[in-house]
């Protein structure tokens, strides 16, 4: 249980000690240079300390290294994105390859320790280690889903606006100049996500609704919701803690790269509204993988449900 944890967070301390020598380029932000270590570190021992007795003080480690770690990660979204843009633009930033590594093993960390705390906590319980399944039935959150539209929403709205010829927010009166409309071609996969946080708790979510051609009364692609659920609660996640401890004067390395034209706020909005919004986006993936799952493999029972979900 404490292995893979263990392993994946010495990793992430290695990385980033080597990244200290190796060369590497600039991100649109850095977290405090004592975050990575600390976290690896609060990794290890909470990866030794789960399976101990001392059940209040594992699970306090255990929260505090996934803090950590997520904010370890956090700038992992662009280092997806910038190796794309560098082959693409000329003159563009080399991506940040050392540090890239880094946040990668820690987000790596973060999603095996998680794992491993909540198998912890299934085996106090007398769960089932597999599903987790204790006899409770699941119970649907449709606020969650409704919730997640909400906080989706600041980003692609701000984008079109800016993309028609809207300057809220901007210096200079013709959002070209600073390249603002061709950002807009990032709103489609911020609308995605906002399909997708209803479509967790809601029917349609499982079965096409009957207005989709071709489709109607056909199951969803269930992997595909839960992938494009849990990637996008990791990234948003990894965006938004570091975000939210900058506001709340975590600071102790370097400030946000202040994008020409633009005022602080929005920035600041987005990034929130991605924190709130990967809170939200996390359990309700996992609410649709437990109600959507067929009979456990290790307990051959299929999960009760708690009324239906919503229409």
């Amino acid at each position: 249980m404490r292995t893979a944890p263990a392993v994946f967070a010495t990793l992430t301390l290695l990385a980033f000690l080597a990244a200290k020598v190796l060369p590497h380029s600039t991100v649109l932000f850095e977290i405090p240079a004592w975050v990575t270590p600390a976290g690896a570190i609060a990794g290890i021992a909470a990866a030794i300390a789960l399976p101990t007795r001392r059940h209040r003080t594992a699970f306090t480690i255990t929260g505090v290294a996934l803090v950590l770690l997520l904010w370890s990660a956090g700038g992992l979204l662009f280092d997806i994105v910038m190796p794309i843009t560098w082959l693409l633009v000329p003159d563009w930033p080399m991506p940040d390859w050392p540090m890239g590594a880094t946040r990668a093993l820690a987000l790596t960390s973060a999603i095996l320790l998680f794992r491993a705390l909540v198998r912890r906590r299934r085996q106090l319980r007398g769960e089932c280690l597999g599903c987790g399944w204790g006899g409770e039935p699941v119970r649907q959150r449709l606020w969650l889903g409704y919730a997640g539209l909400l906080f989706g929403l600041p980003y692609p709205v701000l984008k079109t606006i800016w993309a028609l010829g809207g300057t809220i927010g901007l210096d200079y009166p013709v959002p070209e100049r600073d390249g603002f409309t061709s950002g807009w071609l990032v709103v489609p996969v911020a609308l995605v996500g906002l399909v997708l946080s209803p479509a967790l708790v809601h029917r349609w979510g499982r079965i096409w609704p009957r207005w989709v051609p071709g489709l109607a009364g056909k199951p969803t692609p269930r992997g595909l919701l839960l992938f494009g659920g849990w990637f996008g609660s990791a990234l948003l996640l990894t965006m938004g803690i570091p975000a939210v401890m900058l506001e709340l004067g975590f600071t102790g390395g370097v400030q946000p790269r202040p994008i020409p034209g633009m005022h602080a706020w929005p920035s600041a909005l987005f990034y929130t509204s991605w924190f709130f919004w990967g809170l939200v986006l996390t359990p309700a993936t996992r609410l649709y993988q437990l109600r959507t799952r067929q009979r456990c493999r290790s307990c051959d029972r299929a999960p009760a449900l708690e009324g239906t979900m919503g229409r």
